[in-house]
């Protein structure tokens, strides 16, 4: 056994570009933009849409029965029930994230294996009990009982019930997402009136200090709001998909339902199943060009196309080539990088961070001499000083990478 194992293994070394292929896959993973649910979900619906596109295209230039045409009808409905689901689970992950404070990473193998298990169960039957195949009243590769009754029950069993309850569910999902916006607009402009009649009663610094401390230490519904406030874009955008859902699905539904019930009896009817079929055509240029506005989608492809820094954390912020500046020797012979006299020069070539750090740090302190970078209270000795604008600013950064930490797991969940 052992003198066969050799023989399994390969004999040819990983090329160069294998070795850079698999890099480049291991960095697009750990990319800040690409690593959300809703990102991930997105993904999977355009993959399946393009699937179903091609599904679809083969399918539709069958002109009689055959193998072919049986499986292209099954592939255009599996493909669509995907396409359509991981849809649904993106609206579906909005809600529960923002208005029922679930964890979206936790629910996201949910998402996944209900969407695969759901689809599987509506089609392989279907497509094991030679239910698919070419329909002579509309010559199209489709549901092919004779029996038009018959027709009808496995068309609403299998495929429109499930579709149009996928875009319900998607509409109401919408709706109350884009009604906690509503309310939410109206708490911040509270809020904040609030906050400014707080501020303008207050005298003295200490009092302003306890405000913004009681608005940053509010309740957790406040620090999700505010949250949802830095990703008010992609939730507003994600809640379009239902929009083009709705009318898609619910028009489609409608004309497969029309079509089988009544027939292509005169032109009229004809004229409806070719506007049909043009609407399942459409379908996935649709959809590929709303994600191509989509921003945590257009975000996440230029966090990929970007140029590889060295990252300083979850705090989303990327460094390239830092320089740091060494202690030298003065001219009085005393080394400079002794307490008494530190100087630090840190050059970036490139540097991207987070709007939150531009809130936590600001560049008029009333306790420090901004030109000369030292403490106004002549009595606190030189070391001291600097050590105790050590400490504060320690304390800031700490502080920062907290919330940004917070924002980084709130965003991970959208």
């Amino acid at each position: 056994m052992a003198s066969r194992i050799p023989r399994l293994l390969p004999r040819s070394p990983i090329s160069e570009t294998q070795l850079n292929f698999a890099g480049t896959l291991g960095f697009a993973c750990t990319i800040p933009g690409t690593y959300r649910v809703s990102f991930r979900l997105l993904v999977y619906t355009l993959i399946f849409n393009v699937l179903y596109g091609i599904a679809f295209s083969v399918t539709a230039a069958q002109t009689g029965p055959g193998a072919l045409c049986n499986f292209g009808a099954f592939a255009v409905n599996f493909t669509l029930f995907l396409a359509t689901f991981f849809t649904t689970c993106i609206a579906l992950n909005l809600q529960l994230v923002l208005v029922h404070r679930v964890n979206g990473k936790k629910m996201e193998k949910y998402y996944v294996a209900g969407t695969i298990l759901l689809t599987l169960a509506l089609t392989v039957p279907t497509y094991a009990l030679d239910q698919f195949g070419f329909d002579q009243d509309s010559d199209t590769c489709w549901f092919k009982n004779p029996d038009d009754h018959v027709r009808l029950q496995w068309l609403i069993g299998t495929q429109s019930f499930w579709v149009a309850l996928a875009a319900t569910i998607e509409t109401t999902c919408s709706c109350v997402v884009l009604y906690w916006m509503f309310r939410f607009q109206k708490i911040t402009r509270y809020l904040q009136r609030t906050s400014q009649v707080s501020h303008n009663i207050s005298t003295g610094g200490a009092t302003t200090r306890n405000t913004h401390r009681t608005w940053d230490t509010s309740s957790s519904s406040t620090k999700v709001i505010g949250q949802a406030y830095k990703y008010r874009s992609v939730i507003l955008r994600i809640a379009l998909y239902p929009i083009i859902s709705l009318m898609v699905n619910f028009s489609t539904v409608a004309l497969d339902l029309n079509s089988t019930i009544v027939g292509t009896t005169d032109e009229f009817q004809y004229r409806l199943l070719v506007l049909d079929l043009i609407l399942y055509g459409f379908r996935t240029a649709v959809y590929a060009v709303l994600a191509a506005y989509d921003p945590g989608f257009i975000k996440a492809v230029r966090e990929i196309r970007a140029p590889k820094g060295w990252s300083t954390g979850n705090t989303g912020r990327t460094v390239s080539h830092p320089r740091f500046a060494s202690g030298s020797q003065n001219a009085r012979g005393t080394d400079s990088t002794s307490p008494e006299n530190l100087t630090v020069n840190i050059e970036f070539e490139m540097a991207t961070h987070s709007d939150a750090m531009d809130s936590k740090f600001s560049k008029d302190d009333s306790n420090f001499n901004s030109s000369r970078g030292t403490l106004k209270d002549p009595d606190i000795p030189r070391s001291g000083r600097l050590q105790a604008r050590m400490d504060e600013a320690n304390i800031r950064f700490t502080q920062s990478e907290v919330e940004l930490e917070d924002d980084r797991k709130f965003g991970q969940q959208l």
